[in-house]
């Protein structure tokens, strides 16, 4: 079997594929996999009907679809009430159970995938030239993003089309500035999978692919993982640049404006609070300020450190983002640590104790704090 040919049967067996995947589903398969999104359509109905966009019997008609599919989803026989669908999973989560699932099964299918291809299909495809291969990635990248409805499928042609772009890189030869060249491409990409597919996990790859061209990295050596910036000149405008994310993906969550920014209301939110208190740990060190000899500055960012995690713990549950309380009050603790270490003494066993007994009474009053104003 010659190249040409070995090329149009993959390439067919990829369209039958996708064919039978999409006969499969049903009125429903666009609709979001878990309560909480439901509802955010439920309510982007009513307010296109409070803006006479659409009539009240179109209005009633796509809400009554909404809790029809949502009383299948929290498994009731009974069809619920108005009351009951908007008062159901109150509480958020950053993924639901299902997509989580999803996405582990598509990491799963595509690193079995790949073992299988590589022991038993690869040594007969050696002869197919590397430029060919390219062109495959590429292919089945968009239609696994584009072609069909399914969120895992969805997720997994992302990561083809990064590997895809990993080898156009190297076989390109591209030296200079690889990491922000190819994180921008792939933000690009992704943002438009996300908004097509109304994919949350496509929006949190595209979250992330923003950060990285920011200058945030995640870099696994051995027994051990540094998250940071890349190099000193991005923290300042990755860090303030995350804090904008924050803002908008907070006015997205108040306003609910458009159900298209929906994949990427939460990615904003929870990446950008991360990366943000990342950046304002770091440029409030003590290590920071002996490097930058800026006394202004260096009690201008712990106050606004200080701020800043007083009130992500008092305006996440405010608005209803209790992931943002989690994530901020963690990082505020973390800074706390920090300045607490820096604060002290800790040259001798005794005054080690005596710091450390006064650490634990800082964290109980937090703790006291949290419970007070939940």
């Amino acid at each position: 079997m010659d190249h040409c040919s070995l090329i149009l049967l993959f390439i067919g067996l990829l369209f039958t594929c996708t064919a039978i995947g999409s006969k499969s589903g049903d009125k429903t398969d666009h609709l979001p996999q878990s309560i909480l999104e439901l509802k955010t359509f439920y309510e982007v109905v009513e307010i296109l009907e409070k803006r006479g966009v659409l009539t009240e019997y179109q209005a009633e008609k796509e809400k009554q679809i909404y809790i029809e599919y949502g009383t299948k989803l929290v498994g009731k026989k009974k069809l619920l009430t108005t009351e009951e669908f908007l008062s159901s999973d109150r509480r958020e989560s950053i993924i639901s159970f299902s997509n989580v699932v999803a996405v582990l099964a598509g990491v799963t299918v595509f690193i079995a995938a790949s073992t299988l291809i590589t022991i038993f299909v690869l040594p007969r495809l050696t002869d197919i030239p590397v430029d060919a291969w390219e062109k495959i990635l590429y292919f089945l990248a968009f239609s696994l993003m584009f072609l069909n409805p399914h969120s895992w499928l969805v997720f997994l042609g992302c990561l083809v089309f990064f590997i895809a772009l990993s080898l156009t890189f190297k076989l390109r030869h591209r030296q200079n500035n690889n990491v922000q060249e190819m994180s921008w491409i792939l933000f690009a990409v992704w943002s438009v999978a996300a908004l097509y597919q109304q994919n949350r996990e496509a929006g949190y790859l595209a979250t992330m692919a923003l950060e990285s061209a920011l200058g945030f990295v995640v870099i696994q050596g051995e027994l051990i993982t540094v998250i940071g910036f890349e190099n000193e000149a991005f923290i300042p405008s990755g860090t303030l640049s995350s804090f904008f994310l924050i803002l908008i993906g907070t006015f997205l969550h108040i306003t609910r404006i458009n159900a298209f920014t929906i994949p990427f209301t939460r990615p904003f939110l929870f990446i950008g609070t991360f990366v943000y208190f990342i950046g304002l740990i770091i440029l409030s060190s003590r290590l920071y300020y002996d490097e930058h000899k800026n006394q202004d500055l260096f009690w201008f960012l712990q106050v606004v450190s200080f701020l800043s995690g007083l009130l992500s713990m008092l305006f996440g549950p405010l608005f209803g983002i209790p992931f943002i309380q989690a994530v901020g009050g963690t990082m505020f603790v973390f800074w706390l640590l920090e300045k607490y270490a820096e604060l002290m003494s800790w040259r001798d066993l005794s005054g080690i104790a005596v710091n450390l007994f006064g650490f634990g009474i800082l964290l109980y009053t937090v703790a006291y704090f949290l419970r007070a104003f939940p």
